[in-house]
């Protein structure tokens, strides 16, 4: 039996089973567009997934494509042009934070997209160079307030969710700080183990190897509590922050116009995906905590991260210039 008709085949079986309208989809490559560098959080969650995703596909293939820069915002674009019914969105908190943040930024999250399921969640972390001339949040907050404007921090990508949190510390400790926005994560630990900047916010998965080597120094987490990965990290709450916390989270969107039938199919397959002890500890080497969701409780999540962001954007006045 030819591939393809197999692959048809066992995808009707998998929608029967999930008492599913027995769609022949997909009928082609499915493209999954990832807004950040390879290497970086957004693209070691999704590829993850993906491994997960072809088997509950029927072996369709799938395809991570990396389309990075403007904190995402050229992958939306790609995507929402696609509009060929294959081709998905690793949708994350930087989404959300360059539609509020980004006047150059034509989609909003929940007018343009549907959120399908998320794949997990994690913290980011203040890391710090290797060579920096402090050693602990402490000694950061003091040597920035000695130094006004002389201290950089490096992201993601201007009016991301790690920009806004630099910006949200900086704020509300009255900290001069000069930021570098990069097209991805990975390109941020790059210049930070570099010693081109001094220290940055990033997502602790493509920087944990580097943290465990002592490479970079890691200052705190941006979570509620302390990560089983880092115990000896202290949270921002801890160091005085508290009410704030930022968790990074990533997950698979469509555009508006998806069926509701292919939302449903692709949901249960992410999670059939995550529901696996081997794909669990992947995600968890790699600083995440793999946590799928119904289609209406991820987005009920990006609806109260648009709130939660949008509160902070106007309460601490943060600017992206």
């Amino acid at each position: 039996m030819p591939g393809p008709v197999r692959s048809i085949i066992v995808a009707c079986v998998v929608a029967i089973a999930f008492g599913l309208p027995a769609l022949a989809w997909p009928d082609r490559p499915v493209r999954i567009v990832v807004g950040f560098q390879a290497g970086g959080g957004s693209d070691v969650a999704t590829r993850l997934a993906a491994e997960g995703l072809r088997a509950q596909l029927g072996g369709a293939t799938i395809i991570v494509e990396n389309k990075p820069g403007a904190a995402g915002s050229i992958a939306a674009d790609v995507v929402l042009g696609a509009r060929d019914g294959h081709t998905l969105l690793t949708f994350s908190d930087s989404f959300v934070t360059s539609a509020l943040t980004n006047k150059s930024v034509h989609y909003r999250p929940l007018r343009d997209f549907r959120m399908i399921s998320q794949y997990c969640e994690g913290t980011l972390v203040v890391l710090a160079k290797p060579n920096a001339p402090f050693s602990d949040f402490g000694q950061f907050v003091a040597w920035a307030r000695a130094n006004p404007g002389k201290l950089t921090y490096v992201t993601a990508g201007l009016g991301g969710h790690q920009h806004l949190t630099g910006e949200y510390i900086a704020a509300t400790l009255k900290l001069d700080l000069v930021h570098v926005p990069t097209r991805g994560g990975a390109q941020a630990i790059t210049d930070l183990l570099g010693g081109q900047v001094d220290i940055a916010v990033s997502g602790l998965g493509p920087t944990l190897p580097h943290i465990r080597s002592g490479k970079i120094k890691a200052l705190a987490v941006t979570v509620a509590s302390r990560v089983s990965q880092l115990p000896d990290v202290p949270t921002l709450m801890e160091l005085g922050l508290t009410g704030f916390t930022a968790d990074q989270w990533f997950g698979l969107a469509a555009p508006a116009d998806a069926s509701d039938a292919l939302i449903d199919q692709l949901a249960r397959a992410v999670a059939a995906a995550l529901d696996n002890d081997e794909v669990r500890r992947r995600y968890d080497e790699v600083g995440f905590v793999a946590k799928p969701s119904t289609p209406a409780e991820f987005t009920d999540k990006v609806r109260s991260q648009e709130a939660l962001w949008r509160k902070l954007i106007a309460e601490r006045n943060l600017k992206i210039e």
